[in-house]
C-alpha cells in the first residue's frame, strides 16, 4: 500500500508539473503573439550599436569634424562611421578617369582634422564613399554613371592605387560603394567593385566595407553581395528612396530586402528632413526590426538642427 501510495503521489506530481509547464508555454505564446506585427517579426527586436552618417556631400566649407564632437562624445559605447562623400572616378570636368578616384567632399574635411578627430574619439571610423548620384561640374550637376571599362584589370589597379592614397591622406578605415546610375548596364560592376574591395581588404588597407543600394539598384548590388559578401561588412540600404510612408510599409520593405542581403549586416536608414519616414515614425519602425544599426543621410543637412536626428537615433541604439 505504501508503494501504491508512493506511485500515486509521483503520478500526481508529474501531472501537476506538466500542467504548470503547459501553462507557461501557453502564456509565453500569448505574450509573443501580442508582440507580433503582420510581417512576423517581434515588436521588441535587437539592434546593433552602429551609426553610419554620410558627410561632406553638400560642399559646405563651414562643415568641420569638430562640429560632431559633442554628439560623438555623448555616446561613447556607440560606434560612429562617417563616410566622406564622395570620391569620384572623374576629373573636375566630369570626364571619367579609368578608376582614378578624386575627393569631392567639403574641402574643410581635410586629412589633418580627420586624424585629430579620430584620435580624440576612439569610437569613430572614417570611410570614403564612392560615386554618389551626381557631381558638380561648372556650376551644374552631372550624373555620376557606372561605365564598363575597357580593361577591368587596369580599372581595378588604378582604383586600388588611388583609394590607397586617399586612405593614407585622410586616415580612413574603409570604403563605401554608392554607385546609383547604370545607364549602360552593369556587366563589369560586380567584378570591378568586388575585386577592389577584396584587394584593399587583403592588403590590410581597409578594415570595413559597405554598399548603399536602393530599389532600382538592388538587384545589381545583390549580385555583388552574392559573389563578394564575405568582404562586405554592412548594407546601407536607402529605404528612404523606396517611397515608404508608413511604419508597416517600412517594416515590410525591410523584410523583403533582407532576403537578398545578410540581415545581420543590414541597417535601417533615414534621410534628414527628406524622403520617407521621419522622426518618431522612423524610430518606431526601427524598433520593430532586428538591425545592424542605422544609416543617416546626412551630417551636412543635420548641422542646422545641432544634429538632433543623430542624437535621437543614438539614444535609441544605446537604449
Amino acid at each position: 500500500m505504501a508503494r501504491t501510495c508512493s506511485n500515486t503521489m509521483k503520478f500526481g506530481s508529474a501531472a501537476i508539473l506538466i500542467a504548470m509547464v503547459m501553462a507557461i508555454v501557453v502564456n509565453s505564446n500569448v505574450v509573443a503573439a501580442s508582440r507580433q506585427y503582420p510581417g512576423g517579426r517581434s515588436l521588441l527586436q535587437s539592434h546593433g550599436t552602429l551609426l553610419i552618417d554620410y558627410m561632406g556631400a553638400s560642399g559646405d566649407t563651414s562643415l568641420q569634424f569638430s562640429d560632431l564632437q559633442n554628439t560623438v562624445s555623448a555616446f561613447p559605447t556607440l560606434e560612429f562611421i562617417f563616410p566622406l562623400s564622395f570620391a569620384i572616378d572623374a576629373d573636375a570636368s566630369g570626364n571619367t578617369q579609368n578608376g582614378v578616384f578624386s575627393p569631392y567632399w567639403s574641402t574643410s574635411l581635410d586629412g589633418a582634422s580627420a586624424q585629430a578627430f579620430k584620435q580624440q574619439n576612439p569610437n569613430v571610423k572614417l570611410m570614403v564613399s564612392l560615386a554618389g548620384f551626381s557631381q558638380f561640374v561648372n556650376g551644374n550637376t552631372q550624373n555620376v554613371n557606372w561605365y564598363d571599362p575597357a580593361s577591368t584589370t587596369d580599372w581595378v589597379n588604378n582604383a586600388v592605387s588611388s583609394i590607397t592614397s586617399l586612405v593614407s591622406t585622410y586616415n580612413l578605415d574603409g570604403v563605401d560603394v554608392d554607385y546609383e546610375n547604370f545607364p549602360s548596364g552593369s556587366a563589369t560592376f560586380t567584378t570591378c567593385i568586388g575585386q577592389l574591395i577584396s584587394n584593399l581588404k587583403s592588403a590590410g588597407t581597409i578594415s570595413v566595407a559597405s554598399i548603399a543600394p536602393f530599389g532600382s539598384t538592388s538587384s545589381i548590388y545583390a549580385d555583388l553581395f552574392s559573389n563578394y559578401g564575405s568582404s562586405i561588412d554592412y548594407v546601407n540600404y536607402q529605404f528612404y528612396a523606396d517611397g515608404l510612408n508608413t511604419q508597416s510599409d517600412y517594416v515590410n520593405d525591410f523584410n523583403t530586402v533582407s532576403a537578398s542581403f545578410d540581415p545581420t549586416k543590414l541597417l535601417a536608414s533615414v534621410e534628414v528632413n527628406g524622403r520617407g519616414l521621419q522622426g518618431n515614425d522612423f524610430i518606431a519602425a526601427a524598433q520593430q526590426l532586428s538591425i545592424a544599426g542605422v544609416m543617416i543621410f546626412d551630417v551636412d543637412n543635420s548641422k542646422s538642427s545641432n544634429f538632433a536626428l543623430e542624437q535621437s537615433v543614438a539614444t535609441f541604439l544605446t537604449s
